[in-house]
């Protein structure tokens, strides 16, 4: 069931991250990332190489999709950097919330364009409950920690970035699942840019000799469990799920995180529990009414080859 993809995603995540938590800095958490994403391309290049040579030369080729895969590149690119940028001046706590909790107001937003469907009133309600949980989330795992007016303003502008460029990585999985598209093949080859800026970043900012480079095997590892399989995971669940369904549920993974990090370093914070509980609850509640499949006919999504698309309707 794709809707299970995208939790087990969140619950692979949020788990190996609330075990590494407090043990990398910004600039191991950049690496770990950077060789999740490498590792994504080396593996699933080689499940194409053999799915290729056992098939033979007279296989039928992959649906054309090439200018989405560019586009997702770019995009992924995009979010991923923003979203590290933003470290600079917010905490990652506030990042991951507010970041997570804006998706699905993008695409109600979106659902105004021709480049999405239009999402009904409870969709607009669980996406406005969802912002204020989301934030409030974040602030309080953020605590008193204190932010000065144009740090926070430059922060959160990129973090609003990244958050929309998650909302539009979902219209863009969705419609590779209505081209047929396999999620190998995506995942194979969505990651190329991301990948290259990351360590170009690691390179500029002079973490390349953080504490991570003592143990790369560590950290190839902890990459491939905390971001190489729950991507693919999630790109699957992307790809066959609603876009609106798929960022209501992701709006679960800091709080999941944080209960990961509450499991196994032993701090516990009632007021965040709760507000938790609540979001988690919003979140569910809209993904058990608000559909699990994406409709049949897809978006004009901007870069789509037009060779064997159909024709563009609205979606979400």
């Amino acid at each position: 069931m794709p809707v299970l993809c995208i939790v087990a995603s969140v619950v692979l995540q949020a788990a190996v991250y609330g075990h590494v938590s407090g043990r990398l800095d910004s600039a191991g958490s950049l690496a770990l990332s950077c060789a999740g994403f490498g590792a994504a391309a080396l593996v699933f290049n080689a499940v194409l190489l053999v799915r290729g040579a056992r098939r033979g030369p007279g296989a039928p080729a992959a649906p054309r999709a090439r200018g989405l895969l560019v586009l997702m590149n770019v995009v992924t690119a995009v979010t991923f950097l923003s979203f590290y940028a933003s470290l600079t001046w917010i905490p990652s706590a506030l990042a991951t919330g507010v970041e997570t909790a804006i998706g699905p107001a993008v695409l109600a937003l979106l659902g105004l364009t021709r480049f999405a469907r239009r999402v009904p009133w409870r969709g607009w309600a669980a996406a406005a409950v969802l912002v204020l949980l989301g934030v409030g989330c974040g602030v309080r795992f953020t605590g008193s920690h204190g932010l000065a007016a144009d740090a926070a303003v430059r922060g959160l502008a990129l973090v609003l970035v990244a958050g929309a460029g998650a909302a539009v990585l979902a219209l863009i999985s969705a419609e590779l699942g209505r081209r047929g598209v396999d999620p190998v093949h995506v995942t194979a080859h969505r990651f190329h840019l991301t990948y290259l800026c990351g360590a170009g970043l690691l390179v500029v900012t002079g973490g390349t000799d953080g504490a991570w480079t003592t143990d790369p095997t560590g950290t190839l590892v902890t990459g491939l469990l905390a971001v190489t399989l729950p991507l693919f995971l999630l790109q699957a669940g992307l790809q066959r799920t609603d876009p609106m369904v798929s960022m209501v549920l992701l709006t679960t993974l800091p709080g999941a995180t944080y209960l990961a990090e509450t499991a196994f370093h032993g701090s516990f914070d009632p007021g965040a529990l709760a507000l938790i509980c609540a979001l988690i609850a919003v979140a569910v509640g809209y993904a058990r009414v608000g559909g699990g499949e994406p409709e049949a006919a897809p978006a004009a999504v901007p870069g789509g080859d037009r060779a064997g698309a159909r024709a563009p309707a609205p979606r979400t």
